[in-house]
């Protein structure tokens, strides 16, 4: 007969391994179970002693896995690079999504977004049960296409963390003119039930995250956005700098009005502490000095899975591929010479070519126009 606390102790080293941790991790947990700590807390608290060092070997998952379960999207939104590029789009096929399966519980946050609508998915729902069963932290990114009454029922009884969803004007006609196939009140009637079915429920699931792109023709509607993000009850409203991907709608770049831009982002500032609201606004022009670059942590916290199984490093970097699930298991990609390169490269003198570019502003800044402008022919 074997005795009773080795039986728990056996049950608790096969479910780790079968969570995807691997043999040399067990006395760790194991250690941090004394101190009380989850698996995800352990977990949370090592990969940020990886990101600190900056270790080019990770025994941790990332924090952030984006997962495109679907390229496809029927909206052809004014900026989207989708418009600009000759991309090829399908829908996640189950064999990769199985293949990931072992790390879903240990990644801090699985986002179903990317380059497509994810609603517009068959499998959506699907997936979004598989995840709920494997005990996955998931959010979702969305412009609210096909987020009907029921879907909205779904997201809070199902446990989605995040919501965050597009509304780039509180005004139906600059609206439509940025996002031309979605209703405006639609969009809005889905946040409101589904703030009013998270008190019901007493849950602060999902936490909603309204996200603003800003550019010329809405910056100065930016401060009424304030007060519908307020009167829609979200959570938050996230403001990002739209890219301009080709010459048609450069024009619409922030960076070419950088004094209305941050007047604006001042406005809302204000707005929002009059409010309540809380608000993340990207970093105003002019504001750090050029020579001041941020810290990247996304080789070490972040992984973009697209449709078909390409992993990428982060979603600005669209071309750059790390390995391909349907070829390779998760951890020999995470651990890839592609990835260790970029670990030891990124946050030096001499990052990757494709950092110079990124549209988040971390290599060059926000006052550098290729933070602001990557036109589809010259990438």
């Amino acid at each position: 007969m074997i005795p009773a606390p080795w039986v728990r102790a056996l049950r608790w080293h096969s479910r780790r391994l079968r969570e995807g941790y691997r043999w040399r991790d067990l006395p760790s947990l194991a250690a941090a179970r004394l101190r009380r700590l989850s698996p995800q807390e352990w977990e949370e608290h090592l990969n940020l002693r990886e990101t600190e060092a900056q270790v080019e070997v990770m025994r941790t998952t990332p924090r952030t896995l984006f997962l495109e379960i679907t390229g496809r999207c029927p909206i052809e939104c004014l900026m989207c690079a989708r418009r600009f590029r000759n991309w090829t789009y399908g829908d996640l096929s189950e064999g990769i999504f199985e293949a990931l399966s072992r790390v879903f519980p240990r990644v801090g946050l699985v986002v179903l977004g990317g380059f497509g609508e994810p609603l517009v998915a068959r499998s959506f729902d699907r997936y979004l049960d598989r995840l709920s069963s494997l005990g996955a932290r998931v959010a979702l990114q969305t412009s609210g296409y096909r987020l009907t009454e029921e879907r909205a029922e779904r997201l809070v009884s199902g446990g989605l963390r995040q919501l965050h969803i597009s509304i780039d004007s509180p005004e139906e006609e600059t609206y439509q003119s940025i996002r031309p196939r979605v209703s405006f009140s639609d969009v809005q009637d889905r946040i409101r039930q589904i703030v009013r079915l998270k008190r019901e429920a007493g849950t602060p699931w999902p936490m909603v995250q309204v996200v603003f792109v800003a550019m010329r023709r809405n910056i100065e509607q930016l401060p009424a956005m304030v007060d519908l993000t307020a009167g829609l009850g979200a959570d938050s409203l996230v403001v990002q700098y739209m890219v301009a991907h080709a010459e048609e709608v450069r024009g619409e770049s922030l960076f070419y009005h950088q004094d209305l831009a941050n007047r604006a982002l001042g406005a809302a500032e204000t707005r929002a502490r009059e409010l309540g609201v809380n608000i993340d606004l990207p970093d105003r022009f002019r504001a750090v000095p050029r020579e001041v670059r941020s810290h990247c942590a996304d080789p070490w916290r972040v992984m973009f899975v697209r449709w078909n199984g390409e992993v990428r490093p982060c979603c600005y970097a669209p071309n750059v591929t790390m390995g391909r699930l349907d070829e390779r298991a998760f951890w020999p990609i995470w651990n890839s010479p592609g990835y260790r390169e970029l670990r030891r490269r990124v946050n030096s003198p001499d990052p990757p070519d494709y950092c110079l570019t990124c549209t988040a502003g971390r290599t060059r800044g926000v006052d550098d126009e290729a933070a602001h402008v990557v036109l589809a022919s010259t990438t």
